[in-house]
């Protein structure tokens, strides 16, 4: 069934992004910081910013599977797609840390605890993208294989402007 594909994916992006923000609360509740609005606002971020770098691997993923031959090993191109979205995600993610980095040693409280949040929250969620969503997707793909087939574009005329009337 072509839904269980994203269903699939949707599974493997929730687990890794509930494991994303329960590091930061658990690193949160440990140093015995607050969890208050401006770490929800954190937590948000932090569900945004690995909810996009989970969904561009898993494109990635799809793209290379749908291109690749018939009968080609699905882990084999899911790592291939993992490595080529790697300089991408870490690249991103450095500028971002830098900021963070700043943010947390020159700000004062309330945006040294964000900082620190965002900064723990944006590295998890950079290595769980890689090594916890696409490992989920795979083992996934094992008991329910994902097809290969491409969904067909419909080509509309220049005249069609899609307006139902």
């Amino acid at each position: 069934a072509p839904w269980l594909a994203a269903v699939r994916c949707r599974v493997a992006a929730v687990l890794a992004m509930a494991h994303d923000v329960f590091l930061v609360v658990g690193l949160f509740a440990w140093l015995g910081k607050p969890i208050d609005g401006i770490f929800l606002a954190a937590a948000m971020t932090i569900i945004g910013l690995s909810v996009n770098d989970t969904v561009v691997v898993f494109d990635r993923i799809r793209e290379r599977w749908q291109n690749s031959a018939k009968g080609a090993d699905f882990m084999a191109e899911a790592n291939r797609a993992c490595l080529e979205t790697v300089p991408r995600t870490i690249n991103t993610g450095l500028g971002a840390m830098f900021i963070l980095a700043a943010l947390a040693v020159l700000g004062g409280d309330s945006l040294q605890d964000f900082a620190i949040a965002l900064l723990v929250g944006l590295i998890v969620g950079t290595y769980s993208s890689t090594f916890m969503a696409t490992p989920l997707v795979t083992y996934m793909h094992e008991k329910w294989p994902m097809s290969q087939d491409k969904k067909v574009r419909v080509q509309r005329s220049p005249d069609d402007v899609g307006a139902v009337v």
